[in-house]
């Protein structure tokens, strides 16, 4: 969550860059303290709100964002990103070292994806989006992204595949 709160410091000169955080998660009072404290004005912190009420917030957002712990030893998929290529938004997003979304995203074309502590990149990759048509064809193509491989029909395909092969 640090690194969210040092990128939308970062981005505060760009007037249309502003950053929306939802949800009462464990660093919850660290953003709240930190948006005070570092005079952070282009990110909003809300409460927790109902599943339908945070897709109809999605709907107005133009990037996914997440972030995931330098700490993580495994693969980890936030299911939020599945969300957000359902809606069309481009996605944004840090991982741990050898988790494999970040080929996912950027082989689809889908966003940018940076290894967590990569501060530098992850502004770079946050400044590309302030381009509409960038967002717009990551958006275009994070969608095709859900589709080709987390739909119910291409886990039909590889599951009847695999069983093929065996036999």
């Amino acid at each position: 969550m640090r690194n969210i709160l040092r990128l939308a410091k970062r981005m505060q000169f760009h007037s249309e860059a502003h950053f929306l955080l939802v949800g009462a998660g464990d660093e919850f009072d660290l953003v709240k303290k930190t948006l005070y404290s570092e005079s952070i004005s282009n990110m909003t912190l809300l409460d927790s709100v109902s599943q339908e009420e945070y897709k109809k917030m999605l709907s107005e957002f133009d990037v996914g964002l997440f972030t995931l712990s330098a700490k993580h030893q495994t693969h980890n998929f936030p299911g939020k990103i599945l969300e957000y290529m359902r809606q069309r938004k481009p996605i944004l997003g840090s991982v741990n070292p050898g988790n494999d979304l970040q080929e996912v995203i950027h082989s689809a074309g889908a966003g940018f994806v940076s290894i967590s502590g990569q501060e530098k990149l992850f502004y770079e990759n946050a400044f590309k989006f302030l381009n509409p048509k960038v967002r717009k064809e990551c958006g275009k193509n994070s969608e095709s992204l859900l589709k080709q491989k987390f739909s119910v029909n291409s886990a039909a395909d590889m599951i009847l595949s695999s069983y093929e092969k065996s036999y």
